[in-house]
């Protein structure tokens, strides 16, 4: 489902087909404080003057935006317009700073608008008139970003707690704090899709919803789009690719339980440990074992692996251990690993690469990968990453 949302979000910017009489779009505004740019953009002022482009964003996630007009300006020389022919629908626009620096996403529900922009003012860098569908984009900007903010604040309380090993009961409160943002955030979402009038912000809103809406009511508000604006391409396009995608997570979700260990035995694996010791998954058998697999030259596994390590401290006196087996090719690198990223718990390798007998015997494709092993030896979970580990975890070993 992950790729699933992905794709929808992929159609953010698609402009939705509305008959308007004019064909034809005039920007005009001025702009205050390029100074403040610097900082955050130092490329996009050259000589004092920076240059605004004006872009369309055709119809079609598999079209590029197309630039149709530029202007340069300056704290001196400080008001533009932007003009360009526009195809006869109401669509998405975006002046961007020299194509690298902010970017103002603006509709073209009218023919002439003003902009003005203010660089220096962090809350609200522009304001619209005379464009009663971009402004109402900008006010949903503007909120989302406000919600998002929150949940992203809980995100990060929680992982500062899975960092100090925080207790469960702190963790607890930490989640459902996070949960409540994200319900508040989809609450908006919902909210503002019912009220929506307008297809090109309802088809932006939209796809963002689909970061966070859970796919029952992200198809519900599509359904509800797709009736309310039933000759919008934007949301039959997203329709269409909702469901192309949801078809592929189908069958890859068929062909991932195919070739899945959940439910199966855990085949026995022995090998040496860094002392040379010959260890066997079968040796840990009456407790629950997460076998990880992994290695020191692999990025992913690295930075996984203080999220282990939490996992490990928290649930390691509840009968619950963990046996590292690593695709290393050199001793000194994965004994080195261990101790660097505080890997206090069994680890075995036979230091052979993607040769390894653990590759052979399990038959995984990429790492970090992981299954995890009920005291009987079989495989109730696999591939447990980030949050999905501890909340594995804690409905095992309540």
């Amino acid at each position: 489902m992950k790729n699933l949302r992905f794709a929808v979000l992929l159609i953010l910017f698609l402009s939705a087909c509305k008959s308007k009489p004019k064909d034809s779009l005039e920007i005009s505004g001025t702009v205050k404080n390029i100074s403040a740019l610097i900082q955050q953009y130092p490329g996009a002022v050259k000589d004092g003057f920076i240059t605004l482009l004006l872009f369309e964003i055709p119809f079609g996630s598999d079209v590029q935006p197309l630039q149709i007009d530029s202007v340069s300006v300056s704290e001196q020389k400080n008001s533009f317009t932007l003009r360009g022919t526009t195809s006869a629908t109401t669509g998405m626009y975006d002046i961007l700073v020299d194509r690298e620096g902010p970017m103002i996403p603006l509709v073209n529900d009218v023919p002439e608008m003003k902009v003005n922009i203010d660089f220096g003012n962090k809350e609200k860098m522009y304001s619209v008139t005379g464009s009663d569908a971009s402004k109402k984009l900008q006010d949903f900007i503007i909120d989302y970003s406000n919600y998002s903010m929150v949940i992203n604040k809980e995100l990060l309380a929680i992982d500062s707690l899975k960092q100090l090993a925080a207790p469960d009961s702190l963790l607890i409160v930490a989640a459902n704090s996070k949960n409540k943002a994200i319900d508040a955030l989809n609450t908006f979402l919902k909210k503002f899709l019912d009220n929506s009038n307008q297809a090109t912000i309802a088809s932006f809103a939209l796809g963002r919803s689909a970061k966070t809406l859970p796919p029952a009511e992200f198809e519900s508000e599509l359904n509800k789009l797709l009736t309310k604006f039933p000759k919008e391409n934007t949301i039959q396009a997203i329709k269409k690719q909702y469901d192309t995608f949801r078809a592929q997570a189908k069958e890859a979700e068929q062909r991932r339980q195919l070739g899945s260990w959940v439910g199966k035995k855990a085949p026995d694996l022995v090998l040496p440990d860094v002392n040379g010791k010959q260890i066997a998954i079968s040796s840990f058998r009456g407790k629950y074992l997460l076998v990880d697999f992994w290695a020191s030259w692999c990025g992913p596994c690295r930075k996984e692996n203080p999220n282990v390590v939490a996992a490990y401290n928290r649930f390691k006196n509840k009968n619950f251990t963990i046996l590292g087996v690593s695709l290393d090719e050199k001793k000194e690198a994965w004994v080195d690993a261990i101790q660097s990223d505080g890997l206090s718990w069994t680890h075995i390798s036979d230091l052979a690469y993607w040769k390894s007998k653990a590759v052979a015997t399990f038959s995984f494709e990429g790492i970090p990968f992981n299954v995890l092993l009920d005291p009987q030896g079989n495989v109730i979970a696999e591939g447990l990453r980030g949050e999905g580990l501890f909340q594995k975890l804690e409905e095992v070993l309540k």
